[in-house]
């Protein structure tokens, strides 16, 4: 008998700036070592934007103005559903520091090969 998954609610921040996307290398399962936006679980009576801005906060130390909403998604991992929301980065200040759950961070052109998503076609939105 298959075991129901349980259902989170997600949000993503789309950074992009001159034609550049802001993207994290992953150090944490699920789709370690794959380029992702930054963003993460809504907490329990958090709202998806304050949950947000609180993901950069703590990923990349920057401070977020939160846009309109680019993409609502379902994406399914072995252990979960996730409804995804992904929001446009208005602006970001502060220096980058990432944190553990990264192993690295970058501006890119042209996305990488193994990236969680394809990200790229937000830019065209």
């Amino acid at each position: 008998m298959a075991t129901e998954k349980k259902m989170f609610l997600c949000v993503d921040g789309f950074l992009a700036k001159d034609g550049k996307i802001f993207l994290l290398k992953r150090n944490i399962e699920p789709f370690k070592g794959f380029w992702a936006l930054v963003g993460g679980h809504v907490e329990e009576n958090e709202a998806p934007l304050e949950a947000l801005r609180r993901e950069f906060k703590e990923e990349t130390n920057l401070d977020v103005i939160v846009g309109d909403l680019i993409s609502d998604r379902l994406e399914e991992t072995p252990d979960r559903l996730k409804r995804i929301l992904t929001f446009r980065i208005v602006s970001a200040e502060g220096e980058v520091r990432i944190d553990e759950e990264s192993q690295d961070y970058g501006w890119f052109t042209k996305l990488p090969e193994n990236t969680v998503y394809r990200y790229d076609k937000f830019l065209i939105i």
